[in-house]
């Protein structure tokens, strides 16, 4: 999670009193923090995302259906091991402002304030926290990639002079920035807020453009990560559509992951996030499959190979909705990490051995099984290789071709096409003798000091 210490004693005050109109027309009487977004509610997931940049306390301020949503804020702080205490805004309806007043005597030292109901990739946040280490006056998170913005006439905008705020405001021209929700502040905000609220303005917006008007605000633009704003029920669809492109998509994944396994594993995982399901369940059932495709290679008939063969690329797809799902509802863990490669080498093996079987009925001799041998090997042999080279000297080794023809997406569905063609053992030696390769190809080249 990186080095966040200097962090962990300033709080955050999520601001959860407004009552969210424009969305809840559709969904009757639903306070707009509760609303769910992919297996977690906006409130729930504003939460983690701040605990993922190294939060630990937090002021939850509440106002239309305060109860129920403090109920849930309280059950979610128990669920979740948080500090988290709920505050009364009863002047909700002058404007968001009010709820960080509402926190005034609670807050002896510099906090976060952020809006329920905008959505961050987690590293977005981090990223804002990282840039405002050190720092203990006014400081914005503003987002230049204005073309990006989805409904950015409704946005508040921010016009710069370098990275300083000299205006604010959603009519204002020009601009070079929008306002993210994400605010570092000082104890000034309070006196702001009190004057722009004695002026009829009750809205944080106001009280900030009364320190940018005595130069007081500075700005931290963010270029990077997924950010928006979720006032509508099309604001709602187009955050969920984008989370899910954001956890489907790695740069440390291979091309059969990237450009085919994605396309099916987000839309099982937009279902499975709303279900009881853990990380550790879907990981099991991809074992499942995996071990049902490799007893059923073992019967060597051309009908169960062929399904043997789906079941193989299916638990290759379902194996990725366990990471999707794990990010989506910040449920990843180490052990949970370790579990799913545990579960995956066992379920190589079923593979290998129930090809291995099925072949060896219609080819006698040793031969199939020493080549099933050699494939088993190559297969637990090369996730062992990289992991114990990172290990070793710090970083994987060079060579992303040769990464990605060795990884576990393009093996199985390797396998899923020989199953196709009725070839499966001769599909599964030849990736096998492509991991043994790459693996003399990183002895051979270390050996000689080139990676």
């Amino acid at each position: 999670m990186g080095e966040k210490a200097p962090f962990l004693d300033y709080p955050v005050v999520i601001l959860a009193a407004g009552e969210g109109t424009r969305l809840r027309r559709e969904r009757d009487d639903l306070p707009k923090p509760l609303t769910p977004v992919l297996g977690l509610t906006l409130l729930e997931r504003a939460l983690l995302s701040w605990v993922e940049a190294g939060a630990r306390r937090f002021y939850v301020v509440v106002g239309w259906k305060g109860d129920w949503v403090a109920t849930h804020a309280r059950e979610v702080a128990r669920r979740r091991s948080l500090d988290l205490e709920v505050v009364d805004n009863p002047h909700w309806e002058e404007g968001n402002g009010t709820s960080v007043l509402a926190a005034r005597d609670r807050i002896t030292s510099p906090f976060f304030v952020s809006m329920v109901d905008h959505i961050f990739q987690p590293s977005l946040v981090d990223g804002f926290v990282q840039q405002v280490m050190g720092k203990t006056s006014t400081t914005m998170a503003v987002d230049p990639r204005v073309t990006k913005v989805f409904d950015l006439a409704d946005a508040t905008k921010v016009r710069l002079e370098g990275d300083r705020v000299v205006d604010i405001g959603k009519g204002i021209l020009p601009y070079q920035a929008v306002d993210m929700g994400l605010f570092l502040f000082g104890p000034e905000i309070f006196q702001a807020l009190e004057e722009a609220r004695c002026r009829g303005d009750g809205s944080l917006t106001g009280g900030v453009k009364r320190l940018v008007s005595q130069g007081k605000v500075e700005a931290v633009r963010l270029e990077e990560g997924f950010w928006t704003d979720v006032d509508t029920p099309q604001g709602l669809e187009y955050a969920k559509k984008e989370l899910l492109a954001c956890v489907a998509c790695s740069r440390d994944e291979g091309w059969i992951s990237r450009h085919l396994n994605r396309h099916l594993s987000r839309w099982i995982t937009a279902r499975l996030v709303s279900t009881p399901l853990t990380p550790n369940h879907i990981t099991f059932m991809a074992f499942l499959l995996a071990v049902t495709g490799g007893c059923l290679f073992a019967l060597g008939k051309l009908g169960t190979t062929l399904l043997a063969a789906l079941l193989v690329q299916a638990a290759s797809v379902v194996d990725g909705c366990y990471g999707e799902v794990a990010r989506l509802k910040f449920m990843s863990t180490p052990w949970g990490a370790w579990w799913d490669t545990l579960l995956d080498r066992y379920a190589d093996g079923a593979i290998v051995l129930g090809i291995t079987w099925g072949y060896s009925h219609s080819h006698r001799g040793t031969w199939p099984w020493i080549l099933g041998l050699l494939s088993l090997l190559a297969f637990v042999l090369v996730s062992y290789a990289k992991k114990e080279y990172a290990l070793r000297f710090g970083h994987l080794p060079h060579g992303d071709a040769g990464d990605k023809l060795t990884r576990r997406d393009l093996r199985l569905f390797v396998i899923f096409l020989g199953g196709v063609v009725n070839r499966p053992f001769w599909a599964m030696v030849t990736v096998a003798i492509l991991s043994h390769l790459w693996i003399g190809w990183a002895l051979w080249e270390k050996r000689k000091g080139k990676v």
